[in-house]
């Protein structure tokens, strides 16, 4: 509230008024800055018909007179308004008639100037908050309570911006005229040193203030928030202005209108879904502004809805269906024309609607997972499988070897560490989760990267490295290493050595899954981590039954077996990984003759994923032969 300034005051504002103002937008924003004080405080002058405060009345009076100076060059339906705003304070009219009437005169004003009621930008709260403890805690304290150590020696008060009418009835458009213009008379100057990016962040900063409760607020999710909230309406609605236009009821307020305050660009987007969501509401409205009889805005709408809905997301579209995203570009270019050639209301709103339902289209076409339940539970299991296996008879030759060597206590030595081990392993898997917690483009870029990096150590490590020649060499060389460790009782050596065979393969399990659980939709996780469950309960069976029957159960056969399928985890990936990447727009598309694809094997209508998963296809073959030779040359008898 501005407190009562007297009589002096009033000659001064007026000719500062006329004086000052130089240029017409900063004549207009002090018309909006009054306006907005006379629909806030005259319910201090007036009540009832009566004055209640005869300095704030006088406030009221001077504060229209200043307005109709200000405003003497303005469009006649500016004009007449303000004289009815002075009939009206002179009859000390009711509230709700002078709020109305000052608030309409702000909203011509403003759409008169064309005066920005908005950032360009969406403000950093970050950013403001270090402005407002340079520029403003002194006086309104550091939570903006008014309570700063120089509040005492000010008259009036600085604003407490936690008192009910501050913190609902303040928008941060009030906030930043007021920020710029201050207020003459009281210790609120003028920040002209402030360029305009930075008083938005701090007005948007300290409407904050109130919500700044420990702890803070979450985000609320896309289902929450079933309407879309711009920046205009952020910046120019007090809480009380939101609560209304977006019709939140008492529960919903509680959680919505902190977020929109402390996270308002966060907020704002996921209120705006994904770029189709966009691009369907786009369409919707330009479609209405036609119908209006407003062109210019339908085909701004109508182009906007392509720019900013479809034209991001066009790399990943084409990548799924080259053909259905030149059909969906035509398309939308065909309403536009329509709208160009000021065609009929029937046939614009007939392109619209068909232009919205091919959008819904390319929702499902880049939205859908069809990587199968039982495919996801198969190649999870067999991961765990084929690594745990592996894992499980080194620690298994370790254990002989120490029992050969009458080393019970060693034993506990080698259990600790293959515990160890586990349980980096599982850590790793939590730490997977949170960093490839991705979104939009990063995350096709990331599950590109991580499938074709999984695909290169899968092929190096889990298919040459752990082939039957090679898997014998490896058991050979921790069997000497044992040997020696055992002989010198170096227990930690053992306990490490432990880890290090058993993490070794929990790193690849790690990544393979990691790369996987990328793939796999939410439909599929529960067949995905139902896999894993399945695959430690069969390990914990043929552990027991290798401890007990260990001469009779086919080893070989077990890697030839699992050999296979993580190849074929391999070409899946391949077709998976060059897919993302260019989902992410980050290699090229040439499309193939034939417009086929099968998301569950990884096989998609572009030459670039097709050549890569043959190339690994016949990278395989080849490093199976080469394989198959070097047992054939290791088995032969030595010459004499």
């Amino acid at each position: 509230m501005i407190k009562r300034l007297g009589f002096l005051w009033i000659g001064v504002l007026t000719i500062w008024a006329s004086v000052t103002f130089a240029n017409a937008d900063d004549q207009a924003r002090m018309t909006v800055h009054l306006l907005d004080y006379i629909a806030v405080d005259y319910a201090m002058a007036v009540d009832k018909g009566a004055v209640i405060s005869a300095a704030e009345y006088q406030e009221m009076q001077e504060f229209a007179n200043t307005i109709e100076a200000i405003t003497k060059d303005a469009p006649a339906a500016v004009k007449s308004d303000v004289e009815l705003l002075k009939k009206l304070i002179a009859n000390k009219a009711p509230l709700e008639k002078v709020s109305s009437v000052a608030n309409s005169i702000k909203q011509k004003v403003i759409s008169t100037y064309n005066l920005r009621v908005a950032p360009k930008r969406f403000p950093s709260l970050d950013n403001g908050a270090q402005l407002f403890a340079l520029h403003c805690a002194s006086c309104h304290g550091k939570t903006g309570k008014g309570n700063g150590i120089l509040a005492e020696s000010l008259e009036p008060a600085p604003t407490n911006f936690h008192q009910e009418d501050k913190a609902n009835g303040l928008s941060p458009f009030q906030a930043y005229n007021t920020i710029r213009l201050g207020v003459e008379g009281t210790g609120m100057r003028a920040f002209d040193e402030l360029s305009d990016d930075e008083i938005w962040d701090l007005a948007f900063y300290a409407i904050s203030l109130p919500q700044r409760s420990e702890p803070l607020p979450q985000l609320p999710e896309k289902e929450d928030l079933p309407f879309s909230i711009t920046l205009d309406d952020l910046a120019s609605q007090d809480n009380t202005e939101l609560k209304a236009a977006y019709a939140l009821n008492a529960q919903q307020a509680q959680f919505v209108i902190p977020a929109l305050r402390l996270y308002p660009k966060e907020t704002a987007e996921r209120s705006q879904g994904d770029y189709l969501d966009k691009a369907i509401t786009l369409l919707k409205e330009s479609n209405q502004a036609y119908a209006d009889g407003n062109t210019d805005e339908a085909r701004t709408l109508a182009l906007t809805a392509y720019l900013e809905g479809v034209e991001p997301i066009e790399a990943k579209l084409r990548a799924n269906s080259g053909a259905f995203a030149s059909d969906l570009e035509t398309q939308l270019a065909t309403m536009r024309s329509l709208i160009e050639k000021e065609a009929p209301a029937s046939e614009v709103n007939a392109s619209a609607t068909a232009s919205i339902k091919m959008v819904e289209e390319a929702q499902a076409l880049i939205g859908s997972k069809t990587f199968s339940g039982w495919l996801a539970f198969l190649l999870s299991s067999s991961i765990i499988l084929r690594e745990g296996l592996e894992a499980f008879l080194v620690i298994l030759t370790i254990l002989g070897i120490i029992r050969a060597l009458k080393l019970p206590n060693a034993a506990k030595w080698v259990h600790g560490g293959w515990m160890a081990a586990i349980g980096s392993g599982f850590l790793m898997w939590l730490a997977a989760g949170k960093l490839f917690n991705f979104s939009g483009a990063q995350r096709e870029l990331m599950e590109g990267i991580i499938a074709l990096f999984a695909v290169g150590v899968l092929l190096y490590v889990g298919f040459w490295m752990h082939s039957k020649s090679e898997a014998g060499k490896w058991q050979a060389y921790v069997k000497n290493k044992i040997q020696g460790l055992a002989r010198k009782e170096n227990m930690l050596g053992l306990a490490f050595l432990s880890f290090l065979v058993v993490f070794r393969e929990a790193f690849e399990s790690v990544l393979f899954l990691s790369a996987l659980s990328l793939e796999v939709g939410p439909g599929q996780q529960m067949a995905f981590g139902g896999g894993i469950i399945f695959a430690f309960a069969a390990l914990l069976i043929i552990s027991v039954l290798l401890l007990k029957y260990s001469k009779k159960i086919p080893i070989p056969k077990l890697f030839k077996y699992s050999a296979i399928v993580i190849s074929f985890l391999a070409v899946i990936l391949v077709g998976k990984g060059v897919h993302a990447l260019q989902e992410a727009g980050t290699l090229s598309i040439s499309m193939l003759p034939v417009n086929i694809k099968l998301d569950a094997i990884g096989l998609y209508p572009s030459w670039e994923s097709l050549l890569a998963q043959l190339g690994i296809l016949a990278l395989v073959v080849v490093l199976w032969n080469v394989g198959n030779r070097s047992v054939k040359v290791s088995s032969r008898p030595a010459k004499a």
